[in-house]
């Protein structure tokens, strides 16, 4: 091997030694950023919460929405709500339109009521609460809320802190707010209304069952609805001034024109108008007609407006006092209207508020029509006279 081909193979040589090392240095700078890589990536994963609220909290976002989107309630009572619930005839009228009235203020809503410490369902609307509150039951005592409802304290509370509330409503239902319902200064019952502390506005709900009491209160004393003072006011506007009539002019009568005849001519006086004479009848007796006239049927009596307004009082208080029967035993009610025998079940409460009738009432318009068995049949027994067992 001569010199020059010397020289080639040590460059050969080192060429490969080179190659060699590059390959081992490579390697080695690969592993350490597969290395670098994988600790980025468990760092990064670490970084990154299993729970993705964590991250990005979108429930109140939510919450946020629904508030925008949910229209506001109107502010203030307004006079169409007091109106009908002024409408209302019978107690469970005037309870059931306040349920109604009720929508815009808060959640689900019922009316329960209270009888010899317990509680009972009587009517509700709003999800979770018309299909079920007719099946509420529960003792007074058991529940720190409505213990403090019947003593006349409104009370806010959540269903999951009550037992008897968390076995009507369940633990998800939220806050509710218990106004007590009194009538003639008894507490009967309560409004419950339920729903997230958004949904329920304390004071306006309050307000309208103050003033749904109120109207029960003076259920028999007004006589017209609406009352006066929440009537369309009448607008007066000045009365046009009469029209002026055109003036009228009158010519005098003409005087007689006196004629004076020539001299040598005669005037005849005058004579007087004939005067008529009455010819003699000659018709005979057979002659004459005869005219039957109807006898006179005397008007009928017309009953003095005195008379109605007392009826009419009647009816209201005979309505009035059999709704209170139904309100404060509408379990009963439906189990007498099943077995036909009402008032066997309800005697008591029946007769009680029939000696009432008889001691408010005139003899006289209980002689003329009995309003308040009328009632008993159609407000207890659904007009059905035979459920009543009597």
């Amino acid at each position: 091997m001569d010199e020059r081909e010397g020289v080639l193979v040590e460059l050969e040589a080192l060429r490969g030694r080179a190659m060699e090392d590059l390959r081992t240095r490579l390697a080695t700078a690969v592993l350490q950023m597969q290395e670098v890589i994988g600790r980025a990536v468990t760092d990064i994963e670490g970084a990154i919460p299993a729970d993705h609220e964590r991250l990005l909290p979108l429930q109140q976002v939510r919450e946020r929405l629904a508030k925008l989107t949910r229209p506001a309630p109107p502010t203030g009572i307004g006079l169409e709500t007091v109106r009908r619930l002024d409408a209302g005839r019978a107690q469970s009228e005037v309870l059931q339109e306040l349920l109604e009235q009720l929508g815009p203020w808060s959640g689900s809503r019922a009316v329960v009521v209270f009888r010899e410490g317990q509680v009972a369902g009587w009517s509700g609307l709003g999800p979770g609460v018309a299909d079920t509150v007719r099946s509420w039951r529960g003792t007074i005592s058991e529940s720190p809320a409505f213990s403090h409802a019947s003593t006349g304290a409104p009370v806010l509370t959540s269903a999951s802190a009550d037992p008897v509330l968390r076995s009507w409503l369940g633990g998800a239902a939220g806050e509710v707010l218990l106004v007590p319902m009194t009538v003639r200064g008894n507490v009967v019952g309560a409004l419950l209304a339920i729903g997230q502390a958004s949904q329920v506005e304390v004071g306006t709900v309050q307000a309208l069952t103050f003033l749904a009491m109120l109207l029960l209160e003076t259920l028999s004393v007004r006589t017209s609805s609406p009352a006066p003072a929440l009537q369309e006011p009448e607008r007066l506007v000045s009365a046009a001034a009469p029209p002026v009539a055109p003036p009228t002019y009158q010519l005098p009568e003409p005087s007689p024109l006196a004629v004076t005849p020539p001299a040598g001519v005669r005037v005849p006086p005058a004579q007087p108008p004939p005067v008529a004479t009455e010819a003699p009848d000659e018709r005979s007796a057979a002659d004459t007609i005869h005219i039957k006239v109807p006898p006179v049927v005397p008007a009928q009596a017309v009953r003095p407006a005195e008379d109605d307004k007392r009826f009419e009082e009647a009816r209201r208080f005979a309505r009035l006092l059999v709704s209170e029967i139904r309100l404060y035993n509408e379990a009963t009610v439906q189990e007498g209207k099943q077995t036909r025998d009402l008032y066997r079940r309800l005697r008591d409460d029946i007769d009680r508020s029939r000696e009432m009738y008889e001691q408010r009432i005139p003899a006289e318009v209980r002689a003329a029509t009995d309003f308040f068995n009328d009632e008993l049949v159609r407000i207890l027994a659904d007009g059905d006279r035979g459920a009543l067992g009597m």
